[in-house]
């Protein structure tokens, strides 16, 4: 079950991060903190080797997809 959760909040991020940087981006798209907190508390040590990969993978395609998306994810503080 957190497998198939981590990934579809995964899917989710990518396409809010494909929708933020264009000129007229609504406000519905904003990556909350607290998505960024359950992304990132995902790649726990505890968590499954699968629910890891698929958050580092979700970062990975943000940040390569998004200036302002990856921005947050470096600034949210743990």
């Amino acid at each position: 079950m957190r497998r198939k959760a981590i990934a579809a909040l995964g899917e989710y991020l990518f396409y809010a991060a494909t929708q933020l940087d264009d000129d007229k981006a609504s406000k519905v798209w904003v990556i909350s903190d607290q998505a960024v907190e359950t992304l990132l508390s995902s790649m726990g040590v505890y968590e499954d080797e699968i629910v890891r990969f698929y958050a580092c993978k979700t970062i990975e395609n943000i940040t390569a997809q998004s200036e302002s998306a990856g921005n947050s994810l470096a600034t949210v503080a743990t």
